[in-house]
């Protein structure tokens, strides 16, 4: 049952049924309205909370793929990487080949150098013939030892530039392998700080959720306690506003179960099937507290077959409303009917007493079907 439907009763049986003072009903009322505005922020925090539970948990979901993805990315880049590395090794190895060809091509031009300045400043011990004719001889070892040491140089420079070239693609593989692990590393760092975000407010949501819920079902239970307690209080505080009229007259009595009135004006403090205060004897019919010197009226046309006082009962008047069905009422101060009267519903049969023996005034009331007592507020609508 809902909350607001549960209010609702309550409320009803509140102004409708309940004998209380105009300040404990508002208070009872007030407790109501205030559950009721509980319940209701609690469901409204619950769907707040599941609002956003589900947006987490589509973060989380699309979080998950994007780490995915970086993961192929890293078997990809790894892959990449494990390229570049043998592509720097084979570099590296033949920057170290070129190296070597350079340091014996220094050993060669030194060579070269070397012999050029003996060849060009040897000293003169021959004839003029003989000078001649080494002049020649030299001129022609220095041209090709300048072709040497110039096609040696030209190596030399070459392969200067050439290991210049490698260390600035070794240096530009190694930029790419830097910035390449430093971009994935940040991406997959920022992609589990938004996996963990979104996991913490998945379970931040959950326990607000179980607390909200937890919180709605305590003030349900404070709903269904309050509802017991305020039945107990109805059932334990019937009060009757209104006597019986002549609209049950020419009705069989069978026929009138659950339209009558009380015969008197008051309030229900003994009931059907409850011990009597202090015995363990059962009550029979019940007993309407009531004010001393008020009406007591038949609720249905009938005769009257008893009209006296007796033990127990006090001043007593049974009605015969025909098909074996009898009303008794007890406890009168007076009488005013006699043995033999036909009676019509609402006439007045005596006034409220304590005739019986009961300490306060009232009237003792039942309802039989030949001698079986029958539960009279089951033959009665009671009217506040």
């Amino acid at each position: 049952m809902k909350a607001a439907k549960i209010v609702g009763i309550l409320t009803g049986i509140l102004i409708t049924w309940l004998h209380l003072t105009t300040a404990v009903a508002d208070n009872l009322q007030n407790e109501l309205r205030a559950i009721d505005r509980k319940i209701t922020t609690e469901k409204k925090k619950i769907k707040e909370q599941q609002v956003k539970q589900k947006k987490a948990k589509r973060e989380l979901s699309k979080t998950k793929k994007e780490i995915d993805l970086l993961k192929k990315d890293l078997t990809s880049l790894s892959k990449k990487e494990k390229k570049l590395l043998k592509e720097l090794k084979v570099l590296e190895k033949k920057e170290k080949i070129l190296k070597s060809k350079v340091s014996i091509e220094k050993v060669r031009l030194s060579q070269l150098v070397k012999q050029t300045y003996i060849l060009g400043y040897a000293p003169d011990m021959r004839s003029a013939q003989g000078q001649q004719i080494d002049n020649e001889i030299y001129a022609v070892y220095l041209k090709k030892i300048a072709l040497q040491r110039s096609a040696a140089i030209r190596d030399f420079n070459s392969n200067i530039e050439e290991i210049d070239r490698l260390q600035r693609k070794k240096s530009n593989i190694r930029t790419k392998l830097r910035k390449v692990k430093k971009d994935t590393s940040k991406q997959k760092s920022v992609a589990e700080q938004k996996k963990q975000r979104s996991s913490s407010e998945i379970s931040a949501t959950k326990s607000l959720i179980k607390r909200s819920e937890i919180k709605i079902k305590e003030n349900k239970e404070r709903l269904t306690d309050l509802f017991a307690k305020l039945q107990k209080i109805k059932e334990e505080n019937i009060k009757n506003n209104q006597l019986p009229d002549r609209s049950a007259n020419g009705k069989p009595f069978r026929a009138l179960k659950g339209k009558l009135r009380l015969p008197a004006l008051g309030t229900v403090t003994g009931k059907f099937g409850e011990k009597r205060t202090g015995s363990e004897v059962e009550w029979e019919g019940i007993f309407i507290s009531s004010k001393q010197g008020n009406s007591v009226k038949s609720i249905a046309g009938g005769s009257v077959v008893y009209s006296d006082w007796l033990r127990g009962f006090g001043n007593l008047v049974i009605v015969d409303h025909g098909k074996g069905f009898y009303t008794l009422y007890g406890n009168n101060e007076s009488l005013w009917v006699r043995e033999g009267d036909q009676l019509q519903a609402g006439d007045q049969l005596g006034t409220v007493g304590n005739s019986g023996g009961h300490k306060a005034s009232g009237v003792y009331f039942e309802v039989r079907r030949n001698s079986k007592p029958l539960n009279p507020l089951e033959w009665v609508t009671i009217t506040n």
